[in-house]
């Protein structure tokens, strides 16, 4: 099989509903011990979409993971996109599943995520030296829980950093200084008599206690001038955060937000390593977890019809199998709904990486000057030290037992045996010449909205729009709002010819 570019091989994954082939294998296969031919109908029906891997590759890609680079919490995480891995499981092949494997009703794969590690300055550029593979539930459990911990996490930083955010905390400390400075005075004004050695006594007392009122407002004033130059936290997100609402004056429902946010997180978490459901189908138990969506541009939550979330089934939608949860109350809760903004922004947001520290108000007197390594946050330490370089891995001398059983059945097809290693499944995405999705959303539905174009509608904009046709929109407007203005400034005698557009022909 040829090496595809990463180009090539993105184009092929866009595409809606491209079949999931490659290839026949060009290089000498090696089988082991396994009594198969070269040549035999059999065994070149089988090794028709299967594609060997060399354990060699696996060991020098593991060299190149990315927790071997410099990376640290100055980058960020950007979605790029999602494929999948068709496999193998022998179950699916016995008497009560084989006719729904043969139908598609059932397909055994796994999901992967690319997704690039880039700095501020290199996020806008789709470069491929930056491109990390990971499989999909780690992804989905790591980035989507920072956005639904993202309120939480922030306010605790408030909470460390109230006396700067509200001032008067600060100047009501001052004030109490200063008063200490009044009490000080008035046993002095009445011991006047008492002699000189003692008023100097007094009035020694007396300085010590303004100096250090003085000292107190200095210290403060330089911690929050330490926080300006250094990394400030933003009291303004604090307050529309309500991060400071008082405990006693906290409404029910901001009290619930908070637990919301965080047993949304935990759900995220659950599903990300598949969920049970209380339906059947076929006397199979559904299950439920991640998938990516049909145009690989996304995710989905679909149905499974195993424990471990690698039997897909097109039959059921995650909408007609989800239960709503308990909570510790006992009320039932659509975490579904909840959860699907922050499961969205994972895909489609771009993810900070920096722990989410700001500059210590009680350091010592000074600036405190910026480390050049900035700690990352145990979010992007998740995926990351999980990940393999994707522009690393390489193809090289393959080598895998295939299972001859299975060469009887040429309507099957599939590119790995088993994909749960990402070395393997990295390689394996360099060779195989085109990807198709597995996910199916005319029955299993789906959560996005698209353009005529096929592209994710979000907000008000599709997702994907670039600063260039945006700008493009914009002159494009200026152009029209121009022309309608001239038409009626300017005052003509010949009656005016309407021009309408027509599939491309002007007449």
């Amino acid at each position: 099989m040829m090496q595809l570019t990463f180009l090539s091989l993105a184009t092929a994954v866009a595409a809606v509903g491209a079949a999931s082939t490659g290839g026949v294998a060009k290089k000498t296969i090696k089988l082991g011990n396994r009594n198969l031919r070269r040549g035999d109908p059999a065994t070149e029906a089988l090794l028709k979409k299967a594609t060997p891997y060399n354990k060699k590759t696996a060991e020098k890609a593991s060299r190149r993971r990315a927790q071997e680079q410099e990376i640290d919490g100055s980058y960020s995480i950007k979605f790029s996109e999602c494929m999948d891995i068709r496999t193998v499981d022998e179950d699916l092949f016995g008497e009560n599943l084989i006719e729904y494997t043969k139908a598609g009703q059932i397909v055994a794969e796994k999901s992967y995520v690319l997704f690039h590690v880039c700095t501020d300055a290199t996020c806008d550029y789709d470069a491929e030296d930056d491109l990390y593979l990971v499989d999909l539930n780690t992804y989905l459990a790591n980035v989507a829980s920072y956005y639904a911990n993202k309120r939480l996490d922030y306010c605790e930083q408030c909470e460390m950093y109230a006396d700067y955010c509200n001032p008067e905390v600060e100047e009501e400390e001052v004030v109490e200084a200063e008063e200490a400075v009044a009490d000080e005075e008035e046993p002095a004004a009445e011991g006047e008599g008492e002699g000189e050695a003692a008023a100097e006594g007094e009035g020694a007392a007396e300085g010590e206690a303004a100096e250090g009122a003085r000292k107190l407002k200095k210290v403060s004033r330089k911690a929050i001038n330490r926080i300006l130059s250094n990394q400030k936290i933003d009291c303004d997100q604090c307050k529309a955060y309500e991060c400071y609402v008082d405990e006693a004056a906290e409404d029910d429902a901001l009290q619930r937000k908070n637990e919301l946010d965080a047993e949304t997180a935990n759900w995220i978490a659950a599903i990300s390593q598949c969920q049970q459901t209380a339906k059947q189908w076929n006397g199979l138990n559904l299950y439920v977890g991640a998938n990516c969506d049909d145009y690989g541009d996304g995710v989905e939550l679909a149905v499974y019809a195993n424990d471990e979330c690698s039997w897909y089934t097109k039959e059921n939608a995650f909408a007609d199998v989800y239960v709503f949860d308990a909570d510790d109350e006992g009320n039932n809760i659509n975490y579904y709904t909840y959860a699907e903004e922050f499961i969205k922004s994972a895909f489609f947001e771009l993810t900070p990486c920096h722990q989410l520290e700001f500059a210590d108000p009680n350091a010592a007197d000074g600036v405190e000057e910026e480390e050049d390594h900035k700690e990352m946050n145990d979010y992007c330490k998740g995926v990351i030290e999980n990940a393999v370089s994707f522009s690393e891995c390489e193809e090289g001398d393959y080598e895998q037992a295939v299972d001859e059983n299975l060469a009887q059945y040429e309507w099957f097809t599939y590119h790995m045996k088993d994909a749960d290693n990402a070395e393997q499944v990295c390689a394996e995405l360099h060779n195989e010449e085109q990807y198709g999705h597995v996910y199916d959303s005319t029955t299993s539905g789906s959560w996005y909205k698209r353009d005529s174009f096929g592209k994710i509608v979000r907000g008000d904009l599709t997702e994907g729009l670039s600063a260039g046709a945006i700008a493009g929109i914009v002159l494009a407007a200026v152009v029209i709002v121009g022309l309608i203005a001239s038409m009626f400034c300017c005052k003509k005698k010949k009656a005016t010819t309407e021009t309408e557009y027509q599939g491309g022909e002007m007449s």
